[in-house]
């Protein structure tokens, strides 16, 4: 066997973990938005939006990571009229 035939080459990508990335969403779920950002120790965490005062905060425990990955994103237009609503 070729000497070049026996070894084989990967590349990995590294993303970096940064804290508060959004790994998943906005998804919609349950009459709210949803998402799923990184935290420190690289585990996910995941966050509801809050309508009344425009920010993410940390979602019940009755709200899981199957569910988040499994919603419908949300839409483009609805979700850029929130966030222009924010500024």
């Amino acid at each position: 066997m070729p000497e070049e035939a026996q070894s084989v080459k990967a590349q990995l990508m590294h993303v970096e973990n940064v804290v508060g990335r959004v790994l998943v969403g906005p998804k919609k779920l349950r009459g709210c938005y949803a998402r799923i950002v990184s935290q420190r120790d690289g585990s996910g965490r995941i966050e509801r939006f809050d309508h009344a005062s425009r920010t993410w905060s940390e979602a019940p425990e009755t709200v899981t990571f199957a569910e988040v990955w499994s919603a419908p994103s949300a839409e483009s237009l609805l979700w850029a009229e929130v966030d222009r609503e924010k500024s």
